[in-house]
């Protein structure tokens, strides 16, 4: 299945919020994240799983939460930077949360502390969403 254009950009640039993770899990310290599967859904149509590349995202991501940067890189090479807008934890503390609005959308994302997992759900607009899982580490940048 393949989403609208006009959203492609902003599912792109959303999913640069979502990163975090590591052994360290330091407030600044830089992660790098690798997407292991993505999910995109239409409403009313039917869902497709697949590689990053599949689904024309990015296959790594680095957030330096100390710049609130968020530094995607695609299978081809081409590179995005994005500002991360918000992040909280859970009361426990085991995992960060980033949250974000941008071109008539929503994304959100879950990064579990102890194990680096990484989900990321996009609302793009009113008819695209899209899911991603991945992975993250801090200690790949030591």
């Amino acid at each position: 299945m393949k989403l609208s254009n006009k959203y492609l950009v902003f599912i792109q640039l959303t999913a640069l919020f979502f990163i975090s993770g590591g052994s360290a899990w330091a407030a600044e310290a830089p992660m790098i994240c690798a997407v292991t599967e993505t999910v995109a859904c239409q409403k009313g149509g039917d869902c497709q799983s697949g590689s990053a590349a599949d689904s024309n995202m990015p296959v790594l991501l680095k957030i330096n939460p100390g710049k609130n940067e968020i530094i995607s890189r695609k299978e081809d090479g081409e590179k995005k930077t994005s500002t991360i807008k918000q992040t909280t934890n859970d009361k426990a503390g085991r995992f960060v949360i980033y949250q974000g609005v941008e071109q008539g959308g929503a994304w959100s994302t879950v990064i579990d502390k102890t194990t680096g997992s990484m989900t990321i759900s996009i609302a793009a607009g009113e008819n695209d969403a899209v899911i991603i899982f991945g992975s993250c580490s801090a200690s790949l940048l030591k």
